[in-house]
């Protein structure tokens, strides 16, 4: 279904005491831990605190958190390395929202990497917490987890050694672990380990009220603040605003509208305009609901939905594109007025964003967009929410924001489907595309 990744180097960091809470939500005792995971793409993180027990962080999607939540487990297989006898690449942690093509994490381990020995440490624990953090760096689930079987656990983590890190490798490295997970059968299954989530800490039923001026102070956002919920029956609200939050990584946040009313028809130009100082993006945003329901529906429904949401995001950016190329301004309706945004001589762009892709679905996903750029004669790209997060993330200035989007696009043109990046190094080392490798430490004082 979707694979993600995790980023190397970032720092280990300490925190001061907590404050005390009726819910030990850790964003609430330890809020000086928050940058240090919105710095992350995806995967785990352990912390550790003064007394040496450990707790454990996993930054996915929503979709994978609420896959964990209603199963109450996840499965983590120990990958072999089939090339070197007694030796293993790493970790795949699967959430079977479905059985055959679940939602998964990669977390490749190394020799004498302090990642490999706070995770181990994490999960060879009797018990211990789990929080997970979606792309946004907001806590919407923790509970008490345990490996099902923490001796064997224990016993496979010794009998393995492991390679020492080497960046050239990493694309080979997430081949190999991709390529056993792909040929697994009912044997490689039965010696996974379940991770069991039992007692929760708080609440399934959180909502998140942020009602910060720099989360809300933004074109079209009417004053109303930020809320946020894993359940989302009605999901286009949600997403637009999470979408926007990412977008306003790269871009300043006074050029980043919500909901743009074209002032002629009374209609959205789009879900989301962002005029930067060298370009103007027309973005379309499509996602389902984020239910139990939803979870459960089939690979093949959940590509045709995909299908149909792309085909009508297309269309819906057609109409945007042309209306913007029809003068050299855009003129908005806003409480005080007609609004006008000049074009100038600024390219306009177009983007489609949609909940999920899937790897072998690329193809026909790609060319109603490719279509729409082939008709308006401008530069449009089709990107999961994941690979939005990350772009977002590592290239967090809108000149580098920029420069992916045309690599994109013209990889777009030349294989008829757009590729899925991933990438190297911190996200503030500005690092060019390649495998996520993220791994980090951290110390809860």
């Amino acid at each position: 279904m979707a694979s993600f990744s995790r980023t190397r180097g970032l720092d280990r960091i300490a925190f001061a005491p907590p404050p005390r809470y009726a819910w030990p939500m850790l964003s609430l005792d330890h809020p000086y831990m928050l940058p240090q995971i919105e710095a992350l793409a995806y995967g785990y993180q352990p912390a550790q605190f003064p007394d040496g027990r450990y707790c454990l962080i996993i930054k996915a999607s929503k979709e994978l958190i609420l896959t964990a939540r209603v199963k109450n487990s996840f499965k983590i297989y120990l990958i072999p390395d089939v090339e070197t006898p007694g030796r293993a690449l790493g970790f795949i942690s699967a959430f079977f929202d479905d059985h055959d093509e679940p939602l998964v994490l990669f977390t490749p381990l190394y020799a004498d990497d302090e990642m490999l020995h706070d995770l181990g440490g994490s999960l060879s624990q009797d018990i211990f917490d789990l929080y997970f953090f979606d792309e946004n760096g907001r806590e919407l689930t923790g509970v008490s987890a345990h490996v099902a079987d923490t001796e064997r656990f224990r016993h496979a983590l010794s009998l393995f050694a492991f390679p020492a890190f080497d960046q050239n490798e990493l694309y080979a490295t997430y081949d190999a672990m991709s390529d056993w997970f792909g040929l697994r059968n009912a044997s490689d299954d039965a010696l996974a380990f379940e991770v069991r989530l039992c007692e929760r800490l708080y609440p399934d039923d959180l909502m998140i009220i942020d009602a910060r001026g720099d989360a809300n102070g933004f074109p079209g956002s009417d004053g109303q603040v930020m809320l946020t919920s894993l359940e989302r029956e009605e999901p286009g609200a949600f997403q637009e605003r999470d979408i926007l939050a990412l977008l306003r990584r790269c871009f300043l946040d006074d050029g980043v509208f919500l909901n743009p009313v074209r002032e002629d028809t009374r209609r959205e130009l789009c879900d989301i305009l962002v005029v930067g100082e060298d370009v103007v993006l027309l973005v379309q945003a499509k996602d389902s609901p984020n239910t139990e329901a939803s979870l459960r529906r089939s690979i093949n429904r959940k590509k045709a939905a995909t299908r149909g949401h792309i085909e009508k995001a297309a269309r819906q950016l057609r109409g945007a594109i042309s209306h913007v190329l029809g003068g050299d301004r855009i003129v908005l309706q806003t409480p005080s007025g007609p609004g006008f945004v000049d074009i100038d001589d600024r390219p306009v762009f177009g983007l489609v964003v949609v909940r999920e892709m899937f790897d072998d679905d690329f193809e026909p996903c790609s060319a109603p967009v490719l279509a729409v750029a082939q008709e308006t004669g401008r530069p449009c790209v089709l990107v999961d929410y994941a690979t939005l997060h990350t772009m977002a993330l590592y290239l967090s200035s809108e000149q580098r924001f920029v420069g992916g989007f045309l690599k994109m696009f013209e990889a777009g043109l030349k294989s008829g489907e757009f590729p899925k990046p991933r990438f190297t190094g911190k996200p503030s080392d500005g690092a060019a595309a390649g495998v996520v490798d993220e791994r980090t430490r951290l110390s809860c004082g």
